[in-house]
């Protein structure tokens, strides 16, 4: 299975994540549940009318948990990775049974929403596993290291801000 992964390089990875986190974001924000106003009204209680609800909050907490975790596994160690990988993917797991929630919904009825919100929940469960499968083979970034041959640094006298000043006051050039 990590060979089928080799593929799947740390920014591909990230932005697969974003671009999910950002559709179940849009999903989430939409209304899952259609009311009927007057199947619902209580007697002797003016109806409010039609819809209800503006969205999943539950759905659009486990968006921004995607998103924020994708973001970090661009930044984090082995086991960093591994451990926000598995929060990516419980995060997709709750967009899921949020979905399977809103199917269910005992007061009206469900819009094609939770359907698209559990197709994009599994997506990025999935998603989540694969990155913290392949993560295992992402080389670390030493763009910012030093050569461990180069030794110790040594400062030069020239860099030094009081030798400068102390030229200067002598009336020497330090440059």
């Amino acid at each position: 299975m990590r060979a089928r992964l080799a593929g799947l390089t740390r920014g591909r990875c990230v932005m697969a994540l974003l671009v999910l986190a950002g559709i179940m974001w849009l999903i989430a924000s939409r209304q899952w549940v259609h009311v009927d106003a007057a199947a619902s009204a209580v007697p002797g209680v003016a109806g409010t009318g039609g819809e209800r609800g503006e969205g999943n909050p539950l759905a659009t907490a486990c968006a921004a948990i995607a998103a924020v975790g994708a973001l970090l596994l661009a930044m984090l160690g082995r086991v960093g990775r591994w451990a926000v990988s598995a929060i990516v993917a419980l995060a997709g797991l709750g967009c899921a049974a949020a979905a399977v929630q809103g199917l269910a919904a005992p007061a009206g009825t469900p819009t094609a929403w939770p359907w698209a919100a559990l197709a994009v929940g599994a997506l990025t469960a999935a998603g989540g596993a694969a990155a913290g499968i392949a993560s295992g083979a992402w080389q670390r970034s030493n763009r910012y290291d030093r050569p461990a041959e180069q030794g110790p640094v040594r400062e030069d006298p020239a860099d030094d801000p009081t030798t400068a000043w102390d030229a200067l006051t002598r009336g020497e050039d330090p440059s």
